[in-house]
């Protein structure tokens, strides 16, 4: 009797067990139907709002590099400076990403330190870069757009005029590691060998201002002031030499075409070699920069070499 009590609680059990599993599986078809039905039946606002939302990202990621460097030559490009020193910080503030289109803010400060004989250095001017743009990455390259606002500030002289500023729209495209956000990443990778490895950038922009306006009239605060440029075009090939266990080094040659209202072209070029050291997140470096050729007429440096050191962030 036992022994048929025994069976019979394992066919209950058994019994139960099917009933369970047949009421799970019911329920997992149900809930399929269902999120099959919601699927069918989303509208158009709710497809398009997951379309938009799915990709969306923030970044707040953060490059940069802050560089300072005293003049090696005594050589005065124009009448009003005495080279002394030149420090230069920008970064590259990643806010947001979307469907690969990554939306971020380039905010830059140059200091030009004139040498004194009664206090050693006095601040010649300051000039800042204020610039929302975008950029869509591929695998190797990218290419991106900004809107450039760059103002100069004279610092040790008056100028009646006024500060000198200005506003362009900026497209460019080019291999990664030519941008200074992926040069940390770039070493990162071991290579050894040298000369063969080449990265580059070609930018154009175009100058917002008014109709007829020219070196003369002051601009608009919307548009520009003290400047007649109309168009600029500028470029970067970096050659990477190398690296050595931590150690790495590149060349850069520089070169930059300005566009005046009166057909002239302003013209730009400079070198600078790099010895780098990479650190666990950043990299410090040495560099030294020359200028074989310019006459720019805002921040002319025609000849002027300068040696110094920079982080990488």
């Amino acid at each position: 009797m036992l022994r048929f009590a025994h069976l019979g609680c394992a066919c209950l059990f058994t019994f139960g067990i099917s009933i369970a599993s047949a009421d799970a599986s019911a329920f997992d078809v149900a809930s399929s139907d269902s999120s099959s039905s919601s699927d069918y039946e989303r509208g158009p606002l709710s497809t398009a709002w997951h379309w938009v939302a799915d990709d969306f990202e923030v970044l707040m990621d953060t490059h940069g590099q802050v560089t300072f460097a005293p003049y090696v030559n005594a050589r005065q490009p124009r009448n009003d400076f005495s080279p002394g020193y030149k420090s230069d910080f920008y970064a590259y503030v990643d806010f947001f990403s979307w469907k690969g289109l990554i939306s971020n803010w380039l905010i830059a400060n140059t200091t030009e330190i004139e040498r004194s004989d009664s206090s050693g250095f006095q601040l010649h001017r300051i000039s800042y870069t204020l610039t929302p743009g975008y950029r869509y990455e591929f695998d190797t390259w990218i290419i991106s757009g900004l809107l450039l606002h760059e103002c100069i500030h004279s610092i040790d002289h008056a100028n009646t005029a006024g500060a000198v500023w200005w506003n362009s729209f900026e497209f460019g495209f080019g291999s990664k590691a030519a941008y200074q956000q992926f040069l940390v990443q770039r070493y990162r990778k071991p290579f050894n060998d040298f000369w063969s490895h080449f990265d580059y950038q070609v930018n154009a922009g175009a100058f917002l201002h008014a109709s007829g306006q020219s070196f003369k009239d002051p601009g608009s605060i919307w548009l520009g002031q003290n400047t007649d440029y109309r168009y600029e075009e500028f470029a970067l090939l970096r050659t990477h030499l190398g690296r050595w266990h931590n150690w790495g080094s590149y060349v850069d040659v520089n070169q930059h075409d300005w566009y005046r209202a009166n057909g002239v072209i302003e013209q730009k070029w400079s070198v600078d070699a790099n010895v780098l050291l990479m650190g666990k997140a950043n990299v410090a470096a040495i560099y030294y920069s020359y200028v074989f050729f310019d006459d720019n007429i805002v921040d002319n440096e025609n000849r002027l070499g300068s040696a110094g050191f920079k982080i990488v962030f």
